[in-house]
């Protein structure tokens, strides 16, 4: 049994490092898009954002996430991100200091910074691509 409920959905693994070049697709609509799946939607279009932010970044640092809609500062290192349709979307990851965490936000209420942190391996973790690939079977 999965530790999650049902209609959840997640799309990352550890991933290598990537260096693709491939446009974004920054359409603001999409023909599947209505209230039923508001929250797929919300994902797919986040995960673009994740993907070409992640290519603007250099060898030392590696995605991470500001909360903005709260009163004292969060900073995470994001390592995944999912939905709950049709309203809810999560991001996973882990504090500077090692601590895990995930937030379950209803997408009117979002609000997410992307930020480069300074990697914490040898090798940046790069989770955009997987990201990308899994909202593209998705979609």
């Amino acid at each position: 049994m999965s530790e999650y409920p049902s209609g959840y959905s997640s799309h990352t693994s550890p991933a290598s490092p990537f260096n693709f070049t491939a446009p974004v697709n920054r359409e603001t609509s999409s023909p599947d898009h209505s209230q039923a799946n508001l929250a797929k939607w919300t994902y797919l279009k986040f995960t673009e954002c994740v993907f070409h932010f992640e290519n603007s970044l250099d060898d030392d640092h590696e995605v991470g996430a500001r909360l903005t809609s709260f009163a004292s500062e969060v900073i995470f290192y994001l390592q995944d991100v999912g939905y709950y349709d049709p309203h809810m979307i999560t991001f996973s990851g882990e504090s500077k200091d090692g601590k895990k965490l995930q937030l379950v936000q209803h997408v009117s209420q979002l609000s997410v910074c992307l930020v480069a942190l300074e990697r914490r391996c040898e090798e940046p973790v790069r989770i955009g691509f997987e990201l990308k690939r899994a909202a593209e079977a998705t979609g």
